[in-house]
Parts: C-alpha cells; structure tokens; sequence
C-alpha cells in the first residue's frame, strides 16, 4: 500500500514507474518502517475533517423543499413523502429521514448547511468538476495542487512536521492535499501503512530500518524529480512509525457506522485522540451518481455519513476534543430537479454542503431552491464554493482566503 502511495507521488512528480522502481528498491525489498519523528500538536489545537461526496450529491433529496408544489411534479417517484423527512425550521425545507442524527445535532445549533453550493459555471463531469472543488483553479490544469495544500503550506505552525495533514482511504494522494513543497501522507489504515519484513526473517528488521531510512536521504544537488521522490518517501517514513505508536492507547465508546467509511472516520478518531498535530484530514464517500434507483442508493449513504460525522464528535467529546473539531461535506455537483426514467436524477449543478461542529453557526445559509426558476433544469449554483472554502480558510484554518481560492465573500458558518 506504501508503494502505491509512492507510485502516485512519482507520476505526480513526473516519474515513470520504472524510474521509481529503480530509485527506491520497493520493487525487491518488503521493509518496515523506523521511527524517525514524533509530531507536535498544531498550536490551537483545531482539526478539519472534510468528506467528499463522491458522485455528485442530489441535494433535493438531502435538503429537501417538500413544501414546494413542484418538487411532487418533477419528482412524482423520486420525491420524498412528508413520513421520509424531518421537518427543518425555514421555507418548508426538511432534512432526509436518513440524517436523522445530524438533525438532532441541528436541533442543537451544531449544523450549518450551505444551500445552492457549487461551480460558478456548471460543469457535469465528474472529472472535471471534481478537480475545480479540489483545486479551487479556474484551470486545475495549470496549477495542479489542492487548495489545502496550498493553505497548509502557508500555515505558522512551530514544526513543519509531515503529518500536519492526512487523506484517509482511496489508497493514494488526496488530491485536495497536493502542495508542491509539502507531499502530505494518505493512508488506507495503519495496518496498510506499514510495509512488513519477510515473516521468516524477523531478526532483518533493524537492517531494513536503516536501509529504507538511507535509500530517502536527502542528497545536495539531486534531480529535481528523484529529490521530489526522496521527500515522499521521507515523509511515509517519518510518519508511519509515529502513527502506528500514539494509537495503541486508544478507547472510545463511539459507535462508529460498520463498513469501510466507518472505519475511516474511527481512524481519523485515533488519530485525534492521539493528539499528533493532524489540522485537516480529507475523506470520500462514494456512491452518489445516482442515475436509477435513486432512493434506496441515497438512503443508505446518508445515513453512513450522518451516523458516521456524529459518532466522530462523540468520539472528540469523549476525548475532550469536540470544542476544537469542525466537518466540512462537498460534492463535484448536485442532480436535475426532474426525474428521469430510471427512477434516478441526472448530473445538475447547485447542490448541499454541510459544516458540522461544535463552534457552528448552525441553520440555513444561502437561498432555498426555487423550483419554479429552474435555469436549465437545474437547481442553480447561488453559492460560489469559494466562499464556502473562504469561510473554513479564515474562521477556522486561520489564513487568508484570497491567497488561496481568489476573491471570494465568506460565508458566517462558524463562531469565532
């Protein structure tokens, strides 16, 4: 798993697989890693989590206007009955029955949901799209980094340590986290973050320890694309070690969704609960192009996030960290406002994002849908998602926004 993370890092960085191979030797040697560095916690303490919605989220169906006549015309099977909804507080708008945990949250002024969020200017791939959230470019193109990335590598924190942010799951860089100076760690589990030693041979470890350690060094005058290299695999080394060890203590009675997701999230909670100086971590979860059979696949999904972001606040509570968490949902875009033939939606443009946490300034923020004003046959983007990003950048990350997404307005979403 290590090695693919490294392959990734490589391409990104212009190297072919077989120049990697050759740099590194991961394509003869299974090592462990050593124990190079123990990370300081960031100075305020604040973590973001930030869930991508993958697939394009129907925010229709999330956040839903059931008090609109049209919404039954457009969506005579797709629609949401008043028994699949609870009630929010503003335009006959209600939350999806599946979110019924974030709803008690919201009752508590913990949830803020974006309304209308998304691209300036639609755009219905769900590679092209994605890249423009994950990127905040206008050409993701010509500056292929993530907008956290560029923000971290701005931050003032006393250490510059590696594990200052985390991808969680997808086996690979997370694009969001790209920086051209800082190649954050991604990781699938702790498990998958090592790279064990040949079980019959346990007495090698040490000697592979040093070998993978020297193999990384940095080297005065390198190749520009062999030292990009050198800093990835530093900053696996230095991490995994660290990571395995400030866990092994950890307990929660937080009752985390089963399934991968759930296990992501459980580990973002060890993670904190560790207190490694981790400020963002970045996860997916996937499965909402939901061209057909729209409600029993949205259904299922809903509920694994709501579930799965109030079980990590309670795990932070139980661990005295929920003062200093937010969460941050985003999808490449929302659904059509008509249904289609298949008992589904097609790709759209405004959709839902949710900020959840403790220091929220919970409600409703944007315009609701008005389903009588369709542009196109969507649910226009009335939020630029830089002002979402804005928001998080300023109130919650501490730095200034425009440096990193551009001109934007902020959105209130946080209690500063």
């Amino acid at each position: 798993m290590l090695r693919g993370a490294l392959e990734e890092a490589a391409a990104a960085g212009g190297l072919s697989r077989r120049t990697l191979l050759q740099g590194s030797g991961l394509s003869l040697l299974a090592l462990t890693l050593p124990d190079l560095v123990r990370a300081a916690p960031a100075p305020d303490g604040r973590t973001l989590v930030v869930i991508q919605l993958a697939g394009g989220n129907d925010g229709l169906n999330t956040v839903v206007p059931i008090g609109q006549p049209e919404y039954r015309k457009l969506r005579p099977t797709v629609g949401l009955t008043p028994d699949e909804v609870l009630p929010l507080d503003r335009d006959g708008l209600a939350f999806h029955a599946s979110l019924k945990r974030l709803h008690e949250r919201w009752q508590r002024g913990q949830v803020a949901a974006v309304l209308g969020v998304g691209l300036p200017k639609p755009n219905r791939s769900h590679f092209e799209a994605t890249a423009l959230w994950q990127s905040a470019r206008s050409d993701p193109q010509l500056e292929a980094t993530g907008w956290l990335g560029r923000a971290l590598e701005t931050r003032t924190d006393p250490v510059r340590q590696p594990l200052v942010a985390l991808g969680i799951g997808g086996g690979g860089l997370s694009p969001v986290l790209y920086a051209k100076g800082s190649p954050f760690t991604s990781l699938m589990s702790l498990e998958a973050f090592t790279v064990q030693p040949d079980r019959r041979f346990p007495g090698d470890v040490p000697a592979l320890n040093a070998g993978l350690a020297g193999l990384h060094q940095e080297i005065a005058k390198e190749n520009a694309e062999l030292g990009f290299l050198r800093r990835v695999g530093r900053t696996a080394l230095a991490s995994s070690a660290a990571l395995a060890d400030a866990v092994k203590g950890y307990r929660s009675q937080a009752e985390y969704p089963k399934g991968p997701f759930g296990d992501y999230l459980r580990l973002v909670g060890q993670l904190m609960a560790a207190s490694l100086g981790v400020r963002v971590f970045h996860l997916t979860l996937g499965g909402f192009d939901t061209h057909a059979n729209q409600k029993r696949q949205q259904a299922p999904l809903l509920q694994q996030l709501s579930d799965g972001v109030c079980a990590l606040l309670d795990d932070a509570t139980e661990h005295g960290a929920a003062g200093r968490l937010v969460v941050m949902t985003y999808s490449e875009f929302g659904r059509r406002a008509q249904e289609n033939a298949s008992g589904g939606t097609d790709h759209g443009a405004g959709s839902v994002a949710f900020v959840v946490g403790e220091r929220v300034a919970g409600g409703l923020h944007g315009q609701s849908p008005r389903l009588g004003a369709l542009v196109d046959g969507d649910v226009p983007s009335t939020v630029d998602f830089r002002s979402l990003y804005s928001a998080i950048l300023r109130d919650w990350l501490n730095v200034p926004p425009a440096a990193v997404v551009g001109p934007a307005p902020v959105l209130g979403l946080l209690r500063v």
